[in-house]
């Protein structure tokens, strides 16, 4: 027997399920571009770990003060018009988020300017608690290779293989550096995807509801007539009680006069 769902329980799941996720993976593409101290501008996945919840409770308040001012066509019209603004608002800044997850993706080229600008700025600035942190967590050694700009950095007393020979890592962070990068853009983009994913199945869902409650005010009504006329007997009575019987209904039709003739004068 084949497996049948509804479209209105996967509209349901879709919401949820899209809502749910698109927040966890914003919440861990944030944790890792702080850690990790990833070129990705942090301001990115901040706003979509914060752009799900924002979404969920927009479109289910305006929802709700739209429903209540159906009677009220001022209040009707401002709560349509905040609707449209913030949706508006919403699609720009998840376009903006999703475009700039990309450009952290492809090109390949740009991804690794973008690696090597970030961690010159460490170097420049003498960072050591940013490269640092960077090779312990990836347990390497510089970036390019073992002996690129890796801390502890080069001085008097520290050649350039000062980490190679202290803390016996034998990989540059290039590599697993670039790796958590290119899936923390991955997971920005996810997440805005599902965010579309999430409002698209809302709209679907207030539509099948609103369609739903017009059918039901429409079969009420319908009920109601139908109730108005399907007793005649409760008419019959009431005609009875006022002396009106069935005989006085019914209609006379004239009596044919068998005396009646026509007398043809015949000259």
């Amino acid at each position: 027997m084949p497996f049948k769902v509804d479209a209105t329980v996967l509209l349901y799941i879709t919401f949820i399920v899209g809502g749910v996720i698109s927040l966890l993976l914003g919440a861990i593409s944030w944790a890792r571009t702080a850690t990790l101290l990833l070129p990705l501008p942090i301001w990115v996945p901040a706003i979509t770990t914060l752009i799900s919840p924002i979404m969920v409770l927009t479109l289910i308040v305006t929802r709700i003060l739209s429903t209540r001012s159906n009677n009220e066509t001022t209040r009707t019209y401002r709560w349509t018009t905040i609707s449209r603004i913030l949706d508006q608002v919403q699609t720009v800044i998840s376009t903006i988020v999703a475009t700039v997850a990309l450009a952290y993706l492809f090109p390949d080229r740009t991804l690794s300017c973008n690696l090597d600008q970030r961690w010159q700025e460490f170097f420049k600035s003498k960072n050591s608690h940013a490269i640092r942190s960077i090779q312990d967590e990836f347990r390497c050694c510089g970036l390019r290779s073992l002996h690129d700009r890796a801390w502890p950095f080069k001085d008097r007393n520290h050649g350039d293989n000062a980490c190679e020979l202290q803390l016996r890592y034998q990989r540059s962070c290039f590599a697993p550096w670039r790796e958590h990068q290119h899936r923390t853009s991955w997971m920005v983009f996810a997440a805005v995807v599902l965010v579309f994913a999430a409002k698209i199945a809302f709209i679907r869902l207030s539509g099948h509801r609103t369609s739903w409650m017009s059918a039901q005010s429409q079969s009420a009504s319908r009920g109601a007539d139908y109730q108005r006329i399907s007793h005649p007997e409760v008419q019959d009575e009431g005609d009875i009680e006022n002396g009106i019987h069935e005989e006085t209904r019914r209609t006379l039709l004239p009596q044919s006069n068998a005396e009646y003739r026509n007398n043809w004068e015949v000259d």
